[in-house]
């Protein structure tokens, strides 16, 4: 099953089982300690709600509504890129699965090819690993990682066989808080 057919199967069984769920709501506050029915109380833009239960699915962010996880959920900011070709070309049917690709013990990345020819490459860790001010603690994702951010350009050309002239090129490099 697809991945997103396997999100969008899960979504319809939790919603069978009567969850609220509440999208493109942001929370602005939630009660200290939960009502005399064991309700917490959840302040939107919209209204309060009144939950048994609260997810908080914030990844990296955690530490920012909860101060208490502040030594537990540690973020950390890693980058990303995405690389076309000119014309979905027969090279790009070469790689059909996701890889991790290892060149030592501490120098990875990740390859994702998408439907559309498109490929996804992420890592580059070796060339900020060692500066932690660069990712480790940092939620700040709107501004790229200055040593790594041109990493990318040329790294199909650079790592396969055969992707030479293949005009791959880097059409977009972000970051991100995990």
């Amino acid at each position: 099953m697809w991945p997103y057919k396997l999100v969008l199967h899960l979504l319809s069984l939790v919603l069978q089982k009567g969850v609220n769920l509440q999208t493109t709501t942001p929370v602005s506050s939630i009660s200290s300690i939960p009502d005399i029915s064991g309700y917490w109380t959840v302040s939107t833009p919209r209204g309060n709600i009144k939950a048994s239960k609260v997810v908080f699915a914030t990844n990296g962010y955690t530490t920012g509504l909860l101060p208490q996880f502040e030594n537990r959920v540690i973020p950390i900011r890693g980058i990303c890129s995405h690389i076309t070709t000119p014309n979905e070309t027969e090279i790009n049917s070469l790689l059909s699965n996701t890889y991790s690709i290892r060149f030592d013990s501490m120098r990875y990345d990740y390859l994702i090819p998408r439907p559309d020819g498109s490929i996804i490459v992420g890592g580059a860790r070796h060339t900020f690993g060692s500066d932690p001010k660069q990712w480790v603690g940092v939620i700040d994702d709107s501004t790229l990682i200055e040593p790594a951010k041109t990493y990318f350009d040329g790294y199909m050309q650079r790592h396969f066989r055969g992707w030479e002239s293949s005009g791959a090129q880097t059409d977009q490099v972000w970051t991100g808080s995990m």
